[in-house]
């Protein structure tokens, strides 16, 4: 299915194509807002600028009260003075003087601000959006879809074998790869859709009013042309992604649910050989899983840990640890049901993802295990 035409950009969003304008030189700002009015459904105008400009929040109404005030003060000062002084020092008049709203103002370069700005939603190394911010992003872009019966897709994606990179080749080649792929992925994106560095070097894209079969077209894009570029640098690390691709609201309905399912998506791909996009699943799924809680030893090179298995499938079981295990460990899982013999098996992590605020879920798929796990654990419900 195609992808409809751009939605309204979130207030964030707004507030960063503004300050473009406004650092403009000259920075023309009549012309600017007389572009932006004629504009449908482009956001909150009065209230964006007047909140970049003084750093005070106001509702949309009473910015637009306010700014007709500081027009009109404005044109008094231009008469008065006898040449015009400008709308910001009008409008640092009209609330220091006037209004009298602002009791201390400090004079900021609009460049400072927009780099304070950025620097508090973006990450730092790749300058895509952070995970707080994407998190808000998703919420509203949910919200929106329910109130409208709209449909939208979250992509999530997770570089190939990244840890053997970063032992092999250096953390700053690793962040040369993390960098570069964060553009490609950025390149190949709508202004409306929102890319973020989720976490170490997982990337997700929320794509608005995009459905599933869409959204799988943008995903596999970004992992061909991550594969096509690694490929061609002579010398360079052969670098892959692996994605999972859910939609709102046809696998979830929150956020929580949506980034899970993606997440499980993503899981599946690096279960099936990685380089590859896999889209969530209904619930109604061939391949059972067993969700219940049961405890389990983890041994790795440097650890031996007691967990728990909060689902095992076919071929692999997500765990609940308070620490990261990085991804391409080989462990040892020991299962133990409530009755019966423990189950001892090697696996391989391949995913390793904060949970919360002190725990991790450790994707693990398991070598040689077929239906076992399944069969022991089904006895014991």
């Amino acid at each position: 299915m195609s992808r409809k035409k751009a939605a309204p950009p979130d207030p964030i969003s707004f507030r960063q194509s503004l300050l473009e304008l406004l650092e403009a030189d000259p920075p023309h700002e009549e012309k600017i807002l007389e572009r932006l009015e004629q504009e449908q459904g482009v956001g909150p105008i009065y209230s964006s600028i007047l909140y970049i400009l003084t750093h005070l929040t106001f509702s949309e109404a009473e910015a637009r009260r306010h700014w007709k005030k500081i027009r009109t003060h404005r044109t008094r000062l231009r008469k008065g003075l006898r040449r015009d002084v400008g709308l910001r020092v009008a409008l640092l008049d009209y609330f220091v003087n006037l209004n009298r709203e602002l009791k201390n103002p400090k004079v900021i370069e609009i460049a400072i601000y927009e780099r304070t700005e950025r620097s508090a939603i973006t990450d730092g190394l790749t300058g895509l959006y952070n995970h707080a911010y994407m998190l808000q992003a998703l919420r509203r872009e949910i919200n929106r879809c329910r109130r409208h019966g709209l449909s939208m897709s979250l992509a999530m994606f997770d570089l190939d074998d990244f840890k053997k990179l970063n032992d092999t080749r250096g953390h700053l080649e690793g962040d040369k790869v993390l960098v570069k792929g964060a553009a490609l992925v950025k390149e190949t994106l709508r202004e409306i859709d929102v890319a973020a560095r989720y976490g170490g070097e997982e990337f997700a894209v929320i794509l608005p009013d995009t459905a599933k079969e869409g959204a799988a077209i943008v995903a596999e894009r970004i992992r061909a042309r991550i594969e096509e570029h690694f490929q061609r640098r002579r010398g360079g690390p052969k670098v892959t992604a692996s994605g999972g691709v859910a939609s709102y609201p046809e696998d979830a309905e929150n956020t929580e649910d949506l980034i899970k399912r993606a997440d499980e998506g993503l899981y599946r791909s690096k279960a099936e050989g990685k380089n590859r996009i896999t889209l969530a699943q209904p619930e109604r799924r061939r391949h059972e899983r067993l969700i219940a809680e049961h405890p389990v030893t983890i041994e790795a090179e440097t650890l031996a840990k007691e967990a728990l298995a909060r689902n095992v499938s076919r071929g692999g079981l997500l765990v609940s640890l308070d620490r990261e295990v990085p991804v391409g460990s080989h462990v040892s899982v020991l299962i133990r049901p409530g009755s019966g013999t423990p189950l001892a098996m090697s696996g391989e992590v391949v995913r390793s993802a904060a949970s919360g605020e002190s725990g991790f879920d450790v994707a693990v798929r398991l070598v040689g295990a077929g239906f076992e796990p399944m069969v022991l654990l089904r006895r014991e419900k």
